[in-house]
């Protein structure tokens, strides 16, 4: 068995604005496990347990959905947090451009799996990239406020080209992602 979720990937310079955020965030010194780069990605849908024989037939069945898809574009928005920037638990960046179409691509993908045997998600698709998830209230309030001064908002578009099917491999050090298969978008 294999732990197994679906995802877009965002570029590097993207990734090196995140990180600089993450580190401006880091300051307040909350109990927050913070993503580093490499873990940085849209997740579309998570798999949860697959046996290492399903990924072969994942893959076929996300291949069977891209030729109604394209490569879009995407642009990060604002900071947020899951359930409210009050009582966070999930600290997140929110889309701004592409975020209708990255949720289309979700729902089909939550349907188009579903007739293969894994669970519909009962949560509407929120198009979000996790930056930390808060693992205690420890200095919460600085954290909130300076969540709340500071205006993020990269001008950069992203290119969506491909969908990746990851493996997430849990360690003592933090979860360790490695792709299994690449079904790209038509240009």
């Amino acid at each position: 068995m294999i732990r197994a979720f679906i995802a877009v990937e965002i570029d590097s310079t993207n990734k090196q604005k995140l990180s600089e955020l993450i580190t401006l965030l880091k300051k307040t010194d909350t109990d927050v496990k913070w993503v580093n780069e490499n873990q940085m990605h849209l997740t579309l849908k998570f798999l949860g347990n697959i046996e290492e024989t399903k990924v072969g037939e994942v893959s076929r069945t996300l291949e069977s959905i891209t030729k109604d898809f394209k490569e879009f574009y995407i642009s990060l928005f604002k900071i947020g947090a899951f359930p409210n920037i009050n009582k966070p638990r999930v600290i997140w960046i929110s889309l701004d451009e592409g975020k209708d179409i990255l949720k289309l691509l979700a729902d089909r993908i939550d349907s188009v799996l579903e007739k293969i045997g894994f669970a519909k998600e009962k949560r509407e698709f929120n198009a979000h990239l996790t930056l930390g998830r808060v693992k205690s209230l420890k200095n919460i309030s600085q954290l909130t406020e300076l969540i709340q001064k500071t205006a993020f908002q990269s001008q950069d578009k992203i290119k969506i080209s491909s969908l990746i099917l990851f493996q997430s491999t849990l360690t003592s050090k933090g979860a360790i992602y490695a792709p299994l298969a690449e079904i790209k978008l038509p240009n």
